[in-house]
């Protein structure tokens, strides 16, 4: 980016933040089984080994949805006062939500080839599946002005055939965004929240 992008940039910014409202506020996330089951996911014992038997459901939490929204709201806010000649396609592109939703539908896949995508545990069974994934995310983006670090911890809850939470597995990535970054680190965050998941499953998981 050029210096006079640059300045381009940041006053197009300035005068936003005196000419309209905030952007829209960080989403509070809540359980990550709220609307998918009756019971606090808090209380699902952490990494605890298991055998599971396919086809298994995959089902993404609220919390994914909102993250979702997050993201649109923004992208639409800044869209709606930023000229469309400065528009940031880096920052827009790490945060596409196809990138979060379909890294973990591939590292779920590629470890467990029954498995499918469904809505909800009703779905789930009446497809038959024999035990069901619940994939949470918790997404703390980096702040321009305070933490500059962006982080995303993903959670796995395994349900046995009976559809009872039985476990639940978790890995964190996180990324230091330096000043005058193109991006915020999101898909860095992401891998390595998926990395260390995925060799979790790989020592708990059979």
């Amino acid at each position: 980016m050029t210096v006079a992008r640059t300045l381009a940039v940041l006053l197009a910014l300035s005068w936003a933040c005196v000419s309209h409202a905030a952007p829209p506020p960080a989403p509070t996330y809540g359980d990550a089984f709220k609307g998918l089951y009756n019971q606090s996911a808090a209380a699902v014992p952490v990494d605890v080994p298991l055998t599971v038997q396919e086809p298994l459901a995959i089902i993404f939490s609220d919390n994914f949805e909102l993250w979702f929204k997050s993201v649109k709201d923004t992208t639409a806010y800044w869209a709606s006062i930023v000229p469309s000649s400065l528009t940031n396609n880096v920052v827009l592109a790490d945060t596409d939500p196809n990138f979060l939703s379909g890294r973990v539908l591939e590292m779920l896949k590629k470890r467990f080839p029954g498995s499918e995508y469904v809505k909800d545990f009703t779905h789930a069974v009446a497809s038959g599946k024999k035990g069901a994934i619940v994939v949470d995310v918790l997404p703390k983006p980096m702040a321009p002005y305070g933490e500059r670090t962006t982080k995303f911890d993903i959670t796995c809850y395994f349900f046995d055939a009976g559809m009872n939470p039985v476990s639940r597995i978790s890995g964190h990535g996180e990324r230091r965004v330096p000043f005058g970054a193109a991006d915020g680190g999101v898909q860095v965050a992401v891998d390595a929240a998926l990395k260390e998941l995925d060799a979790k499953l790989s020592k708990l998981v059979r």
